[in-house]
């Protein structure tokens, strides 16, 4: 130690506190208002659980009116019976057959309400058409083909609609068969039409049930995916929270360690400006990034420079002019450098070391080599934080890998890599 710590030692000492004191500051204060919540919503209006089901619904419905329409028709023309009946049915199911293509095109391409009240509508009156469409040989013996396909077509609203229009409508098509098949029934006889009609709700009523528990599990499903997101979310700005601290401390730890150094060695006064100038640099580092206004670019170069400058060392350069790299990953390499060129002044016994910069084809080499006495790194004590976090840690955070080579007696290497990919 070169002699008693004179008031110029005091007062860097006391600006290495107060530096420590402020860049807390800048870690609380300037962070944003997102990462200090860790309650993080994802807003799902619908999920793709629900979307699929509903563009599944549609076609269903699709599906349910294409398969029923011919053979439905069929029946129609075939069981007429006599020459008008036979003429009833072919305009009625030609009208039919027409407005289920508008009908199906508009359930495919929209989610409007009007294709599903359009079709109820005309349900409705083919079903109260029933006297002169079905001939009355079926309807005397309770049958007619418009009761199943107006069900299927009732079913399929189950699919697709609200649940007050489905039913709406469903009711309306229902009262038509009712009431057509007790008209065109030579007794007029209405118990079979109602009952009928009524088996027919209930087989619409449990379509619906069946298709509302479909729908509530997959919006349980888009809640799993949105807790899921919601989650991982909150782990990436845990992760992000805890990157930050890291690097900070990591900054009061290189800063402060260095203007302790100087001031246990009696060298403050020959480097106060320096440390001040290194202390605000890195003050509005921090204060950049946490307003997201740091530069495209900083160049490695001078940043070591900046820090070779105050550590009491000759350093023997081997280094490029220029080394622009992204403004956190040239810090963190130059940090990283920088505690190996305060380990070797504080540790290795030794007066100078070599700083190279070598850039690769795909990034860049740092390497900080000493002569010194060197050391066993199975005996660094785990309290020991230099190495482990000040370094490896340090560049691992930004991609890269730093190796340390020592031995007792042969000197010690450290390697900083960083590449692109």
């Amino acid at each position: 130690m070169a002699g008693a710590p004179n008031s110029a030692d005091h007062r860097v000492v006391i600006h290495a506190f107060r530096y420590c004191a402020i860049s807390r500051q800048v870690l609380s204060v300037d962070r944003p208002t997102e990462t200090r919540s860790m309650h993080v919503t994802v807003p799902i209006v619908e999920g793709d659980a629900t979307l699929g089901l509903s563009r599944a619904g549609r076609r269903s419905a699709v599906v349910i009116r294409l398969a029923t329409l011919p053979a439905a028709a069929a029946v129609a023309v075939a069981a007429a019976g006599d020459p008008p009946t036979r003429a009833a049915a072919v305009v009625g199911w030609t009208a039919v057959g027409l407005w289920s293509v508008v009908y199906a095109s508009a359930v495919i391409r929209t989610r409007s309400r009007w294709p599903t009240v359009v079709d109820g509508l005309v349900l409705t009156g083919l079903a109260l058409a029933t006297p002169w469409t079905v001939s009355q040989t079926w309807l005397s013996t309770g049958k007619s083909w418009v009761v199943p396909f107006c069900t299927f077509a009732c079913v399929a609203y189950q699919y697709y609609e609200r649940w007050l229009l489905g039913g709406c409508m469903a009711l309306a098509v229902a009262a038509g068969m009712v009431i057509g098949t007790a008209v065109g029934r030579p007794d007029g006889a209405v118990i079979d039409g109602l009952v009928t009609a009524c088996w027919s709700l209930v087989i619409t009523a449990l379509a619906r049930l069946l298709w509302t528990l479909v729908r509530r599990g997959g919006a349980q499903a888009d809640e799993a995916v949105a807790d899921a997101a919601r989650a991982s979310r909150e782990r990436e700005i845990s992760a992000r929270i805890r990157a930050d601290e890291l690097f900070t401390n990591r900054k009061l730890h290189d800063t402060s360690a260095t203007t302790l150094l100087l001031a246990g060695l009696g060298q403050t006064r020959s480097v106060a400006d320096l440390l001040s100038k290194r202390a605000a640099r890195d003050l509005e580092f921090l204060r950049a990034l946490r307003g997201n206004v740091i530069p495209a670019q900083s160049d490695l170069i001078d940043l070591l420079r900046d820090l070779v400058d105050v550590i009491p060392l000759h350093v023997r350069w081997i280094a490029d002019e220029r080394t622009s790299l992204d403004p956190t990953v040239a810090h963190s390499l130059a940090d990283a450098a920088g505690e190996a060129l305060i380990n070797a002044a504080r540790h290795s016994g030794t007066t100078s070391a070599t700083l190279s910069v070598t850039r690769l084809a795909d990034g860049v080499r740092v390497e900080i080599r000493d002569a010194g006495r060197g050391f066993a790194l199975a005996t660094v004590p785990s309290t020991r934080r230099g190495v482990r976090e000040s370094i490896i840690a340090r560049v691992a955070a930004v991609g890269g890998v730093a190796v340390v080579e020592s031995g007792v007696g042969c000197g010690t290497l450290v390697r900083l890599e960083w590449r692109y990919v």
